[in-house]
This record gives C-alpha cells, structure tokens and sequence, in this order.
C-alpha cells in the first residue's frame, strides 16, 4: 500500500509534491531503509552516512542498505561512528553531518529513532544550520525529550506521575553548596564564566541549581563529581525508602531510550555501581556531559502503555495506543496495538460467549486508554508538538502514571500503521481527501506543507497489529554477537518486515550476501508486523509467519523460536491477556526449569525400554512394527526437547486442544504426532534438506495411520467420532452392528491389530506433558480478569536470573578459565581514566567484577564465577577491544578445584530419570 494515496485530478493534492526535498538519512537499523523506500516513492532523493562499524571494522558487515543505493558515491557519506562516545566526540560529528549537509545540498536531515533523534541541542544546531530537521522543533524535544522537563510540563496539566525524584543533579549542587548556596553560587558562575539570564536569582533555590547546570553543560564544566552524586543519590534513594519500604528503585538517565540508561535498584550497596552505569551507558559520564536522571520508585506489577501523536504546531491528533509490556531487560520484544475499536470488540466477543468478567475488564481498560489518549493530547498542544512523538505510561490495576514522551518516530511504529489510517482534507472542500499510511510519510509531509494541513481524520484501518522485534539473542535473550547470515526466506503474504536490506538478494545468483551480526550497535535485526480482524487473528497470522521463516547462517542466534513459543503460549491461554513487564523474566524462567527436565531424559532409552516391554508383549512379529517407527516418533521429539522455546509453544498448543495434560484421552496419538511435524515445520515441504521434513518413509506410516482412522470413522458412519468413542469401540471384543461385519471376527481381529500397531510407540508423545507437569508449566496460565497467574516461585529475580541461565549455558571451558560468552568488546576498567578491575595475581572472590563486555550498546559485567588468583589476563584492552564468542579472557588459579560431571555419571543420572518418567507411561508388570 502507498505511503500516501494522492488523487491526481486533484489540483489541491497536486501541490504536495517532495521534489525538491533532498534529505541525508544520519540513523541506521530497520527504519533506514524503510525511510529510502518511503522517499523514494514520494519523489524525494537522500543520502546517508556509513560508519565504520558498519562498513570496515568488522568483516561482512557492509551495511546492507547500500544494495538499494545506486550511486553509492553521490549517496554515501563516511565517518567514523554515527554518534560519538564522548560528549567532544558527538560535537564533532554534529560539525561533520552539517558541513556534509552544506558540501552536498542537502536541505533535510532525518535521524529515525537513532543517532541523536531526542537530542535537543543537536537539532537546534541543525535548525541554526538552515536545515530542516524531520521531526519535533527542538524546542519540543527540549522540553518533552528530556524527562525530568516532561515531568514538570505533565504536572502542571495534572497527569499522575510516578512517585520519585527528577533533579538529582540540582540536589548535588545544593548539597555542594551547603549553607550559603546565595555565596556560593556567584563564585562558581564567575569561576567558570557561565552565561546566565539576568534574572536567575529570582527563581527558588532548586530551580537556580537547574540554570546553573544547564549553563555548565552548555560549556561542557562538571560542577560536581560522579562521586557527589552517587552519595546524593544514596540519600535521595534511602528517603523514598522509608516512605516505602521494600520497594525496588528505579533510576533513569534523562537522556536514555531503548531501554539504555536505566538500572533497577534493591539495596544501598547497588546504588553507586548503578549511577555509574546509568552514566555509561547514556554515555554522560566524561565531563560536561548532563548527568541527571530521574529516580523512580519501581512499580513492580505494571504495563507499559504508549500513546501516538501527530502534530503540526497548531492542533494534535492521538492515533490509539500501542501495549509494549512484553520486554527483557528494558528491550521491548512483541507490541500490539491498543485501541478502543479493539477493546470494544473483544469485549461483545466475550459477553456472546458468556465470559462477563472478562468483558467487564476490557471495558475498564478501553475507559482508561480513552483518558491517557486524552491526556497525550492535551500534552501535545501543550507543546505545540509539530511532528510525532509518543506518551509513554506505566499501567498498574486501573491507574495509569506518565512515565516519559519520546519525541521521536518509534521502532514500533508500523504497530499503530495497521490500525490507523489518516485522512486530511482541502480546507476549502471536504470532499478532497487523501489517505496516509505511513507515520514516516507524515513527518515528511508536515515538515514540508503542516501549516496548511488542517486537523486530520483518523480511519481505523485493522482492528489489530502486532510486532515482534527480531533480535541477535540466545535462547536466554543475551545479545548474541558474531554469527552470520547466510539465508532468509523472503516475507510472507501477510508479512511486513524491515530488515535493514538484508534480504535483497544478488539479482546474478539469487543469494543474500552473507552478513556478520557483529554485535557493534543493538540486537535488533528486523522487524516483523502483520494484522487482524481481533488480536487473536494477528496473532494467528504471525506464528504462521515464523513457523514457514527459515534463516541459516554459521553460530547464528535470533530469538525467532522464543516468539513462536510465546505467540502460542498467548493463543493457549488468552490472545486478550495482560502480562506485566516482568512476565518475560519468568516465562523464561519456566523455560529455563522445563530444560533442566528435559536435559534429565535420554530419548534413545526411553525408546529402548519402550522397545523391551514391546517384544515382552508382541514379541518379534511387535518389535517388526515398532522398530521401523524409531525415526518417526524420535526425530520431532528431540527437536522438541532441545529447543525449549519450541517445546513452550507445542504444550500450549496442545493444551488448547485438549484441555489436559494427557494427550491420548482427548486426541488421537497420531493426529497428535501430524500436528507436531505441522508445528516444527518438519512437514515434506519443497526447497529444503531431507533433515529438515520428515522422511519419506515415516511419511508413509504417518498417513497409512491417518488414513486408517479416518476410514474408520467413515464405516461407523460418524466422521466427528471423539477419540474417546473410537478407542471405546475398538477396545470391545465384537465390532459394532453398524459396521456391517456379520460374523466376520477375523476381519475385526485384523482392525483390531492394526490399531494396536499404529499405536505402537504413540505413548512417547506423552513426555513433554509429563515433564511440563513436573515444572509446573500448567500453574502458570491467565485468570479470568486477563491477568497472568504465575507461580511464587517463578517470581524472585534472583532465582529466575538461574533458571533463565539454563536456556544458554556459557562456553565449555577450563576449570581455571573464563571466557567471553558471546563476541562483543571488552574494557578492562570502567571508564578511561578509572583504573583496571583487577591485575595479575590478584585474588578475587566469587561475584567480584573483572571487566566489561559490550554487547550491542549493552554494558554486561565479567564477573568471577569462583574464588581465586589471576594467573593471566589473557586481553590487554583498557580502551576497548573486539572479542569473539568462547575466546579467553582470564585464567584464574581457583582456591578449590572444581569438580565436573563426567559422561558416566551424566549417562547414570539421565538414565534414573528416563527409567523413573517412564513408569508413568508403561508401568512395570
């Protein structure tokens, strides 16, 4: 579908035209070249910049947008990195992206939602530069973008905002300024020449600290220490505290996004370490940089619920809400659209199948959305918003705070593109209309005509959208760094997907060009959207999505099979459901105890117990019928036991099928077996290795088996016969009257042999719901009021931090090594000026902090993982240096050797397991 659908016969629409247009695209990752494409179509030209990072350091790792450019030398624009890691560095680049404006004609610039999209003082240089900047004024991004400034603005227009404090660093000052801050204040401005309104004595004293600070950022002067700030941050945290004790604190740098910035809080011990990440991580750590940030009290059970905007200056339109509560460590991973349409639908949904709770609470949300996309609105006039930005909330029961705005185009975007279309009409006649689909569309359009665009009209498009964010993660959602792609089916009908240019083939050979997720900017990949006529319907559609994608590639993890699990856990349960933020951690968790299960069961025993009852029954003429079904029933199930996300999926899947854990009551065994080669896709489908479908000869047996049953129920003359009433009648001793056999018990005989044959081995498929019983994967399901019921003991961080540890064990190693778990860049010492964590013969303890590993803009502490001496540092990098997965950093002399599990003893414990689990399928007689 067009971005915009202009009517050519209309003069009026006619003068929308993008020609002379001619922007420089300065952010990268999926919305780049979504962007391209969108420009392109309007008739508007562009450029973009390339760093080094994603062109030369690593190797496969050109950006793959440039297969869509073709004059890369008019087109392209070198520099060293899109951002900078100081705060000189990032003034540097500013100067280089506007004199590549100047030299190249360039008259816009878009940054997406990455480089320095929310950064005010960038904008205002690019505004002060005669470019046009697509998105908010910085005027707008100053005062909504910065989120100790969005607080105050939601304040005064009486939004509910979470409890906390959003000057840290003018306490800091206040507290260096102690008793005579009316003294002390002057000396400092005089000392370090700051340029202040004449006015400034006149504001409180809180307000004085501000303008001082910012006067002192603007000259790039810390007026007090990182340490100051931690000690103020300690006092500041321990009086939230005894107002509410107990509770986690959260503190967020005002600058961050993307989940970046941010670190949680339970303790006075964690306090100093924490502002020191935050600083990191927002990169505000070097001098002059803006080191405030807001501390918040963390509500624990809360929804993360955004609200979009659109405005030109003049009026502002709100386009529904968007739920982004499904995340991991800050990182959003699936987002729905969220709007009353929907709500209100589901809801008449659930009253005509008699779930009134249920109505009822979808009636309650749809009555609080209409309030927060009320205040957003009332926000963004406030502002005098004049492109997109979102107003982000925390949900908690009924109660709905402001948490932020970001005053940029999301990743999520394309989320409230399915459910919203927008219609804008000639002033001087309302019958001449013309639609837009696209947000970034609409940034290009009111950047260029928004004064003589009146107020639009929003169209409902879809009822429901969904995203899920492709990530380079493991299966314990770690960024993963270093692998490579090599292949990706293309998207499906009902798929949009940006994916940055990585699946435009070589037009010569029709293959991709291999692509190194080298891990040096952010996890995501791609982004997968699609729509629905209910939320069930989009869900539906993207599971379908992901069970046909196939990618390949060498050490190659996305997070793929943890949305397909998760999407069917959803539909299992209830597509209307309302997980928390922290649901993800344990949904993991569970994952996490349900592998340690299956990593106790030894398939190739369970077959050869099953194999020795078999031959103890039927003897040689059974062990001929169920030796040939040893690929049939083994290949899917360990495929299902080694992918735990896939194993999640398939339990929900067949939960909803048959209300209960024992499969062979409600289902056919082999209906049941036809649904799991459907579900791993391991179906005959054209274009694949035989080790990817099942094989020709299990084919056979499996629709020799289908076609058995399905005759059957033909000659009873019931086609919809139940399970339970086909095993009832085969089990007698006589065929039924009906099935017209006379006295022909021969022939029942055979029937009834053939049933036990096909039977045969059938039990197998009991395991995964045996071993999800035993990990409590039943007890974690939906209620009735759409919440998620999870069990106590998947509701501890620390003990969950464990179990999801299991879904992505670390690296073999030595006993006195440490590796990297994943390729990134490590840093021996927290910032450039700090000293190194540790040197050579050094001792340390379990949990003591060895060095830095980034990943994808992700700080991740090494810790030790046992007491003792370092022998070696194996990595000389205290300015940073690229390291590859398994790839040695430490050797440390433990104080105890460890003891490993050998093969035997493994072997020993997975056979006590495998014996016990199957008593309960074929017990002892």
């Amino acid at each position: 579908m067009s971005a915009i659908t202009f009517d050519p016969e209309s003069s009026w629409q006619s003068s929308f035209t993008f020609n002379h247009v001619k922007c420089l695209i300065v952010c990268r990752g999926p919305i780049r070249l979504e962007t391209m494409n969108i420009f392109k179509e309007l008739g508007a030209t562009y450029g973009m910049l390339l760093s080094e990072k994603d062109s030369i350091i690593f190797p496969q790792t050109l950006a793959p947008e440039l297969r869509a450019i073709r004059n890369r030398r008019k087109q392209v624009h070198h520099v060293p990195d899109y951002m900078g890691a100081t705060k000189e560095e990032r003034v540097e680049r500013i100067e280089q992206v506007i004199d590549i404006c100047h030299e190249n004609g360039y008259t816009h610039l878009f940054a997406g939602y990455g480089f320095m999209a929310e950064d005010a003082e960038f904008v205002e240089r690019i505004e002060n530069a005669e470019i046009s900047f697509i998105g908010p004024n910085s005027k707008v991004i100053q005062q909504a973008g910065s989120k100790d400034e969005a607080k105050q603005l939601a304040r005064s227009l009486n939004v509910s905002v979470t409890p906390g404090e959003d000057r840290i660093d003018a306490l800091t000052l206040l507290r260096k300024a102690g008793k005579a801050p009316d003294t002390y204040f002057p000396k400092i401005i005089k000392n370090h020449k700051l340029s202040l309104p004449e006015n400034w004595q006149s504001e409180e004293l809180i307000d004085q600290a501000v303008t001082i600070l910012q006067a002192s950022y603007a000259k790039q002067i810390d007026l007090f220490t990182i340490e100051e700030l931690q000690q103020e941050t300690v006092r500041q945290v321990e009086s939230i505290w005894l107002e509410n004790p107990g509770k986690r604190i959260r503190l967020k740098h005002v600058g961050g996004g993307g989940g970046r910035g941010q670190r949680v809080v339970t303790s006075v011990e964690e306090i100093a370490e924490a502002v020191m990440s935050v600083l990191i991580e927002s990169k505000a750590a070097g001098e002059g940089d803006n080191k405030n940030f807001l501390i918040e009290l963390n509500i624990e059970n809360t929804r993360h619920n955004e609200i979009q905007l659109l405005g030109n200056g003049k009026w502002c339109i709100e386009l529904g809400g968007r739920d982004c509560s499904l995340q991991m460590h800050e990182q959003k991973l699936l987002e729905v659209s969220l709007t009353e349409e929907m709500l209100e639908a589901a809801a008449r949904e659930y009253e005509s199948a008699g779930k009134t709770p249920q109505a009822k609470v979808l009636r309650s949300d749809a009555k609080m959305l209409s309030s927060m996309c009320k205040e957003a609105e009332e926000f963004g006039k406030a502002l005098n918003l004049d492109s997109v930005s979102t107003f982000e909330c925390i949900v908690e029961g009924e109660k709905h705070f402001f948490m932020e705005v970001n005053t940029r185009i999301q990743v999520e975007h394309r989320v409230t593109e399915m459910a919203y279309q927008l219609q804008f009409s000639n002033p001087d006649n309302p019958e001449d209309t013309f639609v837009v689909n696209s947000l970034v569309a609409a940034m290009l359009l009111i950047n260029c005509y928004g004064e003589k665009l009146s107020r639009p009209k929003r169209l409902p498009r879809f009822v429901s959208g969904v995203e899920a964010r492709l990530n380079t993660t493991n299966p314990a959602l770690k960024p993963h760094a270093g692998g490579v792609l090599r292949a990706w089916s293309a998207a499906t009908e009902n798929e949009i997907r940006d994916d940055q240019g990585i699946g435009i083939s070589n037009p010569d050979t029709g293959l991709l060009q291999p692509y190194n997720l080298a891990g040096a900017y952010d996890s995501n990949v791609a982004l997968s959207i699609t729509h629905g006529i209910s939320r069930r319907e989009s869900f539906e559609k993207l599971t379908e999505i992901l069970r046909c994608m196939e990618v390949r590639g060498h050490d190659l993890h996305l997070n793929v099979d943890f949305h397909y699990g998760l999407l069917h856990w959803l539909l299992g349960n209830d597509p209307m459901l309302k997980p928390n933020t922290r649901f993800v951690s344990s949904y993991l968790a569970l994952a996490g105890k349900l592998k340690n299960f299956c990593d106790q069961i030894n398939l190739d025993l369970a077959w050869k117990i099953q194999r020795d009852q078999v031959q103890k029954n039927y003897g040689s003429d059974g062990l001929q019928i169920y030796d040939q079904k040893i690929t049939l029933i083994l290949r899917p199930l360990k495929k299902l036991l080694n992918k735990t996300h896939l194993l999640m999926g398939w339990l929900s899947f067949q939960k909803s099928k048959n209300l209960h854990s024992k499969l062979s009551t409600f289902q056919n065994p082999v209906q049941t077996l036809a649904d799991l080669y459907h579900f791993l896709r391991l179906e005959q489908h054209s274009g694949v290795p035989p080790s990817e479908q099942i094989w020709s000869n299990d084919q056979k047996l499996l629709e020799t088996a289908s076609a058995f049953y399905s005759e059957l129920k033909t000659r009873f003359g019931k086609t919809d016969l139940s399970w339970q009433e086909l095993r009832e009648i085969l089990s007698a001793e006589k065929p039924p009257a009906k099935f017209k056999l006379g006295k022909n018990l021969k022939l029942w005989e055979g029937i009834s042999a053939a049933h036990k044959g096909h039977q045969m081995s059938m039990e197998l498929l009991q395991l995964p719901s045996i071993l999800a019983k035993k990990a409590g994967y039943y007890d974690f399901r939906g209620n009735n009021t759409l919440e998620v019921k999870i069990p106590k003991e998947f509701q501890d961080p620390e003990s969950n931090e464990e179990l999801i540890a299991k879904l992505a064990p670390p690296p073999s190693a030595k006993s006195n090594e440490i590796l990297a778990w994943t390729g990134g860049t490590f840093y021996s010492r927290e910032t450039p000026e700090a000293g190194e964590y540790v040197r050579e013969g050094q001792h340390v303890e379990e949990g003591d902090v060895l060095g830095l590993l980034e990943v994808m803009k992700m700080f991740n502490q090494i810790r030790a993982e046992f007491p003792g001496t370092i022998r070696k540092i194996c990595i000389d990098a205290g300015t940073g240096k690229i390291v590859a997965r398994s790839q040695v950093l430490f050797q440390i002399d433990p104080d105890i050797p460890p003891v490993s599990e050998t093969e035997e003893e493994l072997f020993k414990r997975q056979q006590e397991q495998t014996i016990s689990l199957m008593q309960s399928i074929i017990p002892a007689n």
